[in-house]
């Protein structure tokens, strides 16, 4: 059977910590983990709304595709797929084609690293 490399690109994400008062996105590597304790706070950066996200939305029940519903603690993304979920901890990417999908912090760490 052949066999396939993920081509290498450069994605701009950021991590969904819940909700704050500047809504819980951060960033941080992509190795910090999900869970935040007294110890590993100091590489948690909290960011405002990236250029590429839209606001969320407060209201409303599925957002279109490239939007964002706040949902509690988590968000619904509109992707080309239907509508995703992110959890606390979980990674928003902005994929090569500016579409947005949420990540989980596990599979974020095995495949990005810092591009800088």
């Amino acid at each position: 059977m052949a066999k396939y490399r993920k081509k290498p690109v450069v994605i701009e994400a950021v991590r969904w910590r819940g909700y704050s008062s500047n809504l819980g996105l951060t960033q941080e590597a992509a190795s910090q983990p999900a869970e935040i304790t007294e110890e590993n706070m100091h590489g948690i950066n909290y960011a405002s709304i990236p250029d590429w996200m839209p606001e969320p939305l407060l209201t409303g029940t599925n957002p279109d595709v490239g939007g964002v519903l706040r949902d509690g603690d988590d968000l619904l993304i509109g992707t080309l797929e239907g509508v995703h979920r992110a959890k606390p901890g979980d990674w928003i990417i902005r994929g090569i084609k500016g579409e947005l999908y949420p990540c989980k912090p596990e599979i974020f760490a095995a495949t990005y690293e810092d591009a800088e």
